[in-house]
């Protein structure tokens, strides 16, 4: 299956982005494959860029006052660190590979030129960030402590704005 296959069957992008879009943002990603037991992204790290896992598996963990909670398994058509590419913030969770993990990284670098394209895409992903976060606040119940979401669409929009003018 050809990357903008993958990305149109991925909600977080299918739901959002035309078939050209979905073109160009395949031109500019990266596919990695990254062995079992590699960290993809730290907790608490700088991070500019999101993942749509291809085939394999991984771990999601948070760092909480009690110690390191698992807070979910991902698969093939999961995304991972998309707020970080969409605004720049620290990386909410580790996620690390549990078995040998292909994913599709998409850079802040392939993300700007969509936006250059179409800035109300800014505003359609803002509200697409702000639709998951509360599905996964309502499925992880205390999803808010690990992702460090809460914020409403418009906010989102703003920080993206700031994230992608600077």
């Amino acid at each position: 299956m050809e990357p903008q296959d993958i990305l149109h069957l991925t909600p977080f992008f299918g739901a959002v982005l035309d078939r050209s879009e979905l073109d160009l943002l395949a031109e500019n990603l990266r596919v990695a494959s990254f062995p079992r037991g590699t960290v993809l992204m730290r907790q608490g790290d700088a991070g500019s860029s999101m993942f749509v896992v291809v085939d394999g598996k991984a771990r999601v963990t948070a760092h909480s006052p009690g110690g390191e909670t698992a807070v979910a398994t991902l698969a093939a058509g999961d995304i991972f660190g998309e707020m970080s590419l969409m605004t720049g913030a620290r990386r909410s969770a580790t996620v690390t590979a549990t078995r040998k993990l292909t994913a599709l990284e998409i850079t802040k670098p392939a993300f700007e030129a969509l936006l250059a394209r179409d800035p109300d895409l800014i505003r359609r992903f803002a509200e697409t960030v702000e639709q998951r976060h509360a599905e996964l606040e309502r499925i992880n119940g205390s999803a808010s402590s690990w992702t460090g979401i809460g914020l409403a669409r418009a906010e989102i929009a703003a920080r993206m704005t700031a994230f992608y003018r600077s």
